[in-house]
């Protein structure tokens, strides 16, 4: 990133005058001076979810282990090697089969995780049916134009991640087994090796990891359909469509929404271009 550029010492800009002032268009003047009572209403909401988060965490983490853990043995490898002719080639699982299907954690997760999952998964699912079904509405417009929204869901995120983090017995299994997924050697072999699958398929054997991955994607998504819903208020574009595909399966929403834009001749979205001096630098 670009660091800041030294402040610059200019004379004072004139005064706008009366008129110019008088002038400016009210959506324009709400646009930049964000209505303070919602502002204090998320402030307030953040607050209450890290409390509650915090409470959450202090009350689960203590118990999660002894009365929600699994009591059935772990399987053995042979009964978790897939059978020929599955979409992962048996080369692949060769390299992490005997011992890294086992890595994964299986245990449940704690209680309030799964209080958290459910928080993400079904709350969201009013703010997208407002954004497909009542996308003019001004109650819509006032919950997902800030972005104390998302925020508040990446917060839920962020607890279910500590929670599964300071409970989860196999933490470094799974990270090791993570960097599998990214091995960089892969690179080379992008046509041939398929252990990077096998590694993911491994992964998702642990609730907590599911759970991580599940919110991370609802989160992003989420803030993937804010934008693409905020880009056709601003610019008078149907999104409905576009929104409704971003909650289903994600990118392919944002491709119809850029797919919707050009044929509708408004041009593809545009960012705010650097200035001057981030460009020199």
């Amino acid at each position: 990133k670009n660091p800041r550029s030294p402040t610059m010492i200019a004379a004072p800009a004139a005064a706008p005058a009366p008129a110019a002032a008088a002038m400016a268009s009210p959506s324009r003047l709400r646009q930049r001076a964000p209505s303070r009572r919602w502002r204090s209403v998320a402030a307030v909401a953040a607050a209450a979810a890290m409390a509650l988060g915090s409470c959450l965490a202090f009350c689960g983490t203590s118990s999660s282990r002894a009365t929600l853990r699994g009591s059935g043995p772990a399987p053995s490898a042979a009964n978790l090697r897939p059978a020929a002719g599955h979409g992962v080639s048996a080369a692949a699982l060769g390299e992490v089969g005997d011992i890294a299907m086992l890595l994964a954690s299986t245990d449940p997760t704690p209680a309030v995780v799964s209080v958290a999952f459910n928080i993400i998964t079904f709350l969201p699912q009013n703010l997208w049916l407002l954004m497909v079904f009542l996308p003019g509405w001004s109650v819509t417009r006032k919950l997902m134009e800030p972005l104390w929204v998302v925020l508040l869901f990446s917060l839920v995120h962020s607890f279910i991640v500590f929670n599964v983090a300071s409970t989860n017995p196999d933490n470094m299994a799974d990270f090791t087994e993570l960097l599998k997924v990214f091995d960089p050697r892969i690179n080379l072999e992008l046509l041939s090796n398929f252990s990077p699958q096998a590694s993911m398929m491994n992964l998702m054997k642990s609730p907590g990891f599911v759970s991580e991955e599940w919110s991370h994607v609802l989160a992003w998504d989420l803030f993937v359909g804010r934008w693409i819903y905020l880009d056709g208020q601003r610019r008078g574009i149907f999104t409905s469509h576009s929104v409704l595909f971003c909650n289903l399966i994600g990118p392919p929403g944002l491709l119809l929404h850029a797919a919707t834009c050009l044929l509708t001749g408004k041009g593809l979205p545009t960012e705010a271009p650097l200035s001057d001096e981030q460009d020199r630098q």
